[in-house]
């Protein structure tokens, strides 16, 4: 990457790496609609470096533009609004190209569905949901992602839709290492027997100056006390609470550092006086690491178990992304098929062992030490791949593909990520639109949500979907006059009459007490969302910008895990939910 390129993208780069920001690099977006939450959207990936962007809106600037959306200038006036954003969206970033389309958003979706097939990405804002049921159809049948976003009033909706998406570096903010060092492969347990008296468990650093002793890996540590006690591959059950306090009393008496000799009582005095504090700075890692002791060794993570169920898995042919085979070689590893040593298989997936990851946090060691035992995991890690990946062959030549169509690079990857790996799958927006795949059902669990910003958020769902059904059937947004006639008076009450009764009809629809919309939290909903007019205040706008961009990043990098679910955003009481 070029120095002024890696300095201008400097902080980015530092969460999704320069792979990341490649993918970033050559991703081409559309946004549907020059509305502030779409260009706060698309202002926020031009910045990022996204390769162009395709703006569509055939509207024209008007004075209430200039009120809140920040890329429109007093001299657009009646010019096009594409052009005007997109003038202004390149003066961000010169390295972006960018183009724009004075059409309808509605007559391209309708008669020219071929036009997305050049995006990796569509963003429709405020896109009435019949129109976004065709954009969806048409960008699931083109494998090209989708992201809707909304805002009305102080209320917003963000929404993704793809066929599938499939989650690799999901990146959680909590993750713990997996070093086995009550499962230690023969080169780990060799290289521990090197600290000990007479083998693995044996006395810890006989022969070792005291400041070798302190500078001990606390891995190495863990090993040999639980050789020592006898505990390799116990099961956690067999790790009772004395056997954990004997462990850890285990771990201080062989790191603690012995009094000089002739001190006398007083040092011994001094020692117990001080306790653990005492204890040279690898013993107190060890101590607070203890854990790795009686953790089950590479663990099959839940939500990765129910990943390998898939019946994707088991209908493998040359079309499937290659996310798929790995995923197959990796079911066949933790299950034992194939194994070359012999072994028996596992009697389920949950009890069969992870591929190593092969990284390991940093620890009190002397340079040498560390580097060794560095490369001993990460040995370890590429030769469970390579195990992995002679699994995915097979499943290469069933499929008719050439057994190299996976590369051994992929398949370290793939292992040092997989305990992550996930598809994600979107209900599509034609079923959302009419209550269908359970989307009724789910909303209406959510009205009633012992969780009261779930329920509140969809309590908001509701009315935004009536508002969009007044919407369609009208031709305007409840307490606004017509687009084509904005100084006529609006009948404020009769609306809100409308709205109560669509909201009514759509609690029926999804099951839920019709009477409700007309009391409590949905009657001043209804009241709100015909004050606000269908307005699209800027400050809520560019939360929904900056929520949307991030979607669009995590589908394009692969990185992080998108939202599967319709978030609802209200900016009122600053809270977020996942309503359907």
């Amino acid at each position: 990457m070029e120095e002024a390129k890696r300095r201008r993208y400097d902080r980015q780069l530092r969460i999704w790496g320069e792979h990341g920001q490649a993918r970033l690099e050559s991703c081409k977006v559309c946004l549907l609609h020059c509305g502030p939450t779409g260009v706060e959207t698309i202002k926020n990936l031009v910045l990022g470096g996204i390769h162009s962007f395709t703006l569509v809106d055939d509207a024209l600037v008007t004075p209430r533009d200039l009120g809140n959306n920040f890329f429109v200038h007093e001299s657009d006036l009646g010019k096009g609004r594409a052009a005007a954003v997109a003038a202004r969206l390149h003066e961000l970033n010169a390295s972006v190209a960018g183009a724009f389309v004075d059409e309808s958003v509605d007559v391209v979706v309708e008669q020219n569905p071929d036009f997305f097939a050049d995006f990796d990405v569509v963003v429709a804002s405020r896109i009435p949901m019949k129109t976004l049921a065709k954009l969806d159809a048409a960008c699931r049948a083109r494998d090209i992602a989708l992201v809707a976003l909304d805002t009305l009033g102080l209320v917003g909706t963000v929404r993704l839709s793809k066929t599938e998406h499939r989650v690799l570096e999901a990146k959680p903010e909590e993750t713990d290492f997996d070093l086995r060092v009550n499962a230690p492969w023969p080169a780990l347990l060799d290289f521990a027997a090197r600290f000990a008296g007479g083998g693995p468990g044996g006395e810890l650093g006989p022969g070792l100056t005291d400041a070798q002793r302190a500078h001990i890996p606390w891995a190495v540590t863990l090993v040999n006390v639980v050789e020592g006690l006898g505990m390799r591959d116990a099961p956690a059950s067999a790790w009772t609470a004395d056997r954990r306090a004997a462990a850890k009393a285990a771990i201080k008496a062989a790191l603690r550092a012995p009094a000089p000799t002739g001190a006398g009582a007083s040092a011994s005095e001094l020692e117990r006086a001080l306790g653990d504090a005492a204890l040279p700075e690898n013993a107190t890692e060890a101590l607070a690491a203890a854990r790795h002791a009686w953790k089950p060794p590479g663990a099959v993570p839940p939500a990765l178990a129910k990943t390998l169920s898939d019946p994707r898995l088991d209908a493998l042919d040359a079309d499937a992304p290659h996310f798929w085979f790995l995923l197959a070689g990796l079911r066949a590893f933790l299950r034992g098929d194939g194994a070359e040593d012999g072994a028996a298989p596992a009697p389920s997936l949950a009890s069969g062992v992870m591929p190593l990851e092969g990284s390991i946090p940093d620890m009190t060691s002397t340079t040498e030490w560390y580097v060794e035992l560095q490369r001993l995991y990460r040995e370890k890690a590429d030769a469970d791949a390579d195990a992995v990946l002679r699994r995915v062959k097979t499943f290469l030549r069933a499929a008719g593909k050439p057994e190299d169509a996976v590369t051994p690079e992929e398949a370290r990857f793939f292992c040092k990520h997989a305990a992550h790996a996930r598809a994600v799958r979107w209900r599509s927006v034609a079923d959302e639109r009419a209550w269908a795949d359970g989307a009724g059902a789910a909303l209406a669990a959510k009205l009633a949500d012992p969780d009261a910003t779930a329920a509140w958020c969809a309590a908001r769902y509701v009315v935004a979907r009536a508002v969009d059904v007044f919407r369609e059937t009208r031709g305007r947004y409840p307490g606004a006059p017509p687009e084509t006639a904005p100084a006529a008076s609006c009948d404020v009450d009769g609306d809100a009459e409308s709205l109560r009764s669509i909201v009514e009809t759509t609690l029926g629809a999804i099951g839920a007490e019709a009477d409700r919309a007309r009391t409590g939290d949905l009657e001043a909903m209804v009241v709100e969302a015909v004050r606000c007019a269908g307005g699209e205040p800027h400050a809520v706008a560019a939360v929904l910008g900056g929520m949307g961009a991030q979607e669009v990043i995590k589908l394009v990098t692969g990185q992080f895990e998108p939202e599967a679910h319709t978030l609802v955003y209200d900016a009122a009481k600053a809270v977020t939910a996942a309503v359907l």
